[in-house]
């Protein structure tokens, strides 16, 4: 018996597996936590160089920092200092020691290091090693999980969150906070892809859209608990403390999950994995006895990178297909990281800016349940690209005419982006695996996963490119990029993919490079129909 009907004959959605998956589901919302968090941990910190008048005790300036239209802050006895330089008795020189605005965060890792001015671009930096690390965790994920099972790799993978994030508070060294950063994104990659691999693997075919989309649903959930622990906890070291507990508080769970039956059964486990499923089967209800025998498992083996190489230089189409679907991914990554780290930057108060991302997303999520299958996931997933892009690059015209009582509309375009990037990441992994025949599907999604983390580093970079040109045009920039990119990467999809809804998974080379002419499941049945009645 096939290891799918087992898990039906036990109870495929049963009571077992609605718990599990609630205990599953929890695990995501560190992954937002510990990546997110930077929005208010690493966020824009007003400021403005420390005067002599500071040094005798006036606290009053280290609460509120008055700038006047000149951008300037003049101090009670005649000190005129900006974020950068002082003028002191008609010369001015750069500062080397800065106060800070309280009203928005009281400390920040900006203020406690000093990240301004020349060093301002260190952000990026920072934002990029949390980028490598999700890009390294992308790679060894699955192959650490395949060759350790998935229950030790939770462990593995709260150990790193936990150190990483209970540590860098107390380091007084920004490079090793950094070096932390990285290990923090590996962390977190570990606490989406395991929950996501298990939560399917432990229910029947038919609910598994439904297990992911769980674990998806509670990643959006946790933007609003981050939104009010940022809110109510403005120093980023007792924020970071805070996370830490609560992550420190799941290794509860770790002691109520087990480890995947199909796992164990692929690695000739059967004992254990009959141990577990008969579990399932009394929690649910069921009255099932299982041997060993009445269990097949089929080990698919993918193609090794060379056989993947030489099968795309067979096929001109195959190769322009992973081109534009890599593409794509690559577009993806670099506008919503892009938009979704950098909201401290937009005009306007960072936690009502970081509700409307989250709650953008969220809407967002439940859209992508409506239609697909009656329209296509080609004309969702390349119209969500296009308008993606064309409202980010729109940001474009009130950046350069619009007066600053309209920076409203450029948040509202940069949402607009998010919006529909959000869609659009929903489908690119459906979309990937429907595009290339079953020997190159692994290596076709870890190629594609891999362009999207580049994606995310590049983002890095030009999310800091308004600090480079502080002009209007500066500020909107970066969107523009994002836009320009996600653009051209949609239309490339409309023209050249082929659509993918309600045909069958291609098996072979063959198979893919035919994808436009393969039959439905409902096609099939009815050509098999007509050939029973010919032949009767």
């Amino acid at each position: 018996m096939e290891y799918d009907a087992i898990v039906n004959k036990i109870g495929g959605f049963g009571k077992y597996q609605k718990m599990i998956i609630v205990l599953l589901s929890i695990a995501p919302i560190f992954n937002a936590l510990t990546t997110f968090a930077m929005n208010f941990t690493f966020g824009e910190h007003e400021h403005r160089c420390q005067t002599p008048n500071d040094l005798e005790g006036n606290e009053s300036l280290h609460t509120q920092i008055y700038f006047d239209n000149t951008s300037e802050v003049v101090s009670d006895h005649g000190y005129n200092a900006t974020e950068c330089s002082i003028m002191i008795n008609g010369s001015e020189t750069k500062c080397n020691s800065w106060v800070y605005d309280q009203s928005v965060f009281v400390e920040t890792i900006i203020s406690k290091f000093d990240v301004v001015c020349d060093k301002k671009f260190y952000r990026a930096h920072f934002l990029m090693s949390h980028y490598l690390g999700l890009l390294v965790g992308s790679i060894f994920t699955g192959f650490l999980s395949d060759t350790f099972g998935r229950k030790p790799l939770l462990g593995f993978g709260i150990a790193l969150l936990l150190i990483s994030t209970a540590v860098r508070p107390l380091i007084p060294s920004l490079d090793v906070v950094t070096i932390f950063e990285f290990f923090n994104g590996f962390g977190s990659v570990i606490y989406y892809i395991v929950p996501y691999v298990l939560a399917t693997e432990l229910v029947g075919p038919k609910h598994r859209l439904l297990a992911s989309f769980c674990v998806y649903f509670t990643f959006c959930i946790d933007f609003y608990i981050l939104l009010l622990l940022a809110f109510f906890i403005r120093n980023w070291e007792h924020l970071m403390f805070t996370i830490s507990i609560l992550i420190g508080g799941y290794i509860i769970t770790l002691f109520f999950i087990s480890e995947s039956p199909r796992w164990l059964l692929s690695q000739g486990k059967k004992k254990e994995a009959i141990a577990i499923l008969q579990k399932i089967a009394k929690t649910n209800g069921e009255n099932i006895n299982l041997s060993s025998e009445d269990i097949t498992i089929h080990k698919e083996k993918n193609a090794s990178i060379f056989i993947f190489m030489k099968a795309l230089m067979k096929s001109k189409m195959l190769c322009m297909r992973l081109c534009i679907v890599a593409l794509n991914w690559f577009a993806l990554s670099l506008t919503y990281y892009g938009i979704s780290m950098n909201v401290a930057k937009f005009d306007g108060n960072i936690y009502v800016n970081f509700g409307i991302s989250s709650t953008v997303e969220t809407v967002a999520c439940f859209f992508c349940l409506l239609g697909p299958d009656r329209f296509g996931r080609k004309v969702f997933f390349c119209s969500s690209m296009v308008i993606g892009g064309l409202t980010c690059f729109c940001t474009i015209f009130p950046s350069l005419y619009a007066s600053e009582s309209l920076s409203w509309l450029t948040i509202t375009l940069a949402m607009g982006g998010k919006f529909f990037t959000t869609i659009a990441f929903f489908f690119a992994y459906l979309i990937t695996a429907e595009l290339f025949p079953t020997v190159l599907r692994a290596s076709a999604l870890g190629l594609c996963s891999m362009s999207g983390r580049i994606g995310s580093i590049t983002s890095a970079y030009i999310g800091e490119l308004d600090s480079v040109f502080s002009t209007q045009f500066g500020k909107a920039l970066p969107l523009i990029i994002f836009g320009a990119v996600g653009l051209v990467a949609g239309l490339l999809a409309a023209f050249a993919l082929p659509e993918t809804v309600k045909t069958l998974l291609p098996e072979s080379i063959k198979d893919a490079k035919t994808l436009n002419n393969n039959l439905t499941h409902e096609e099939e049945q009815v050509q098999e129909l007509d050939s029973l009645k010919e032949t009767t």
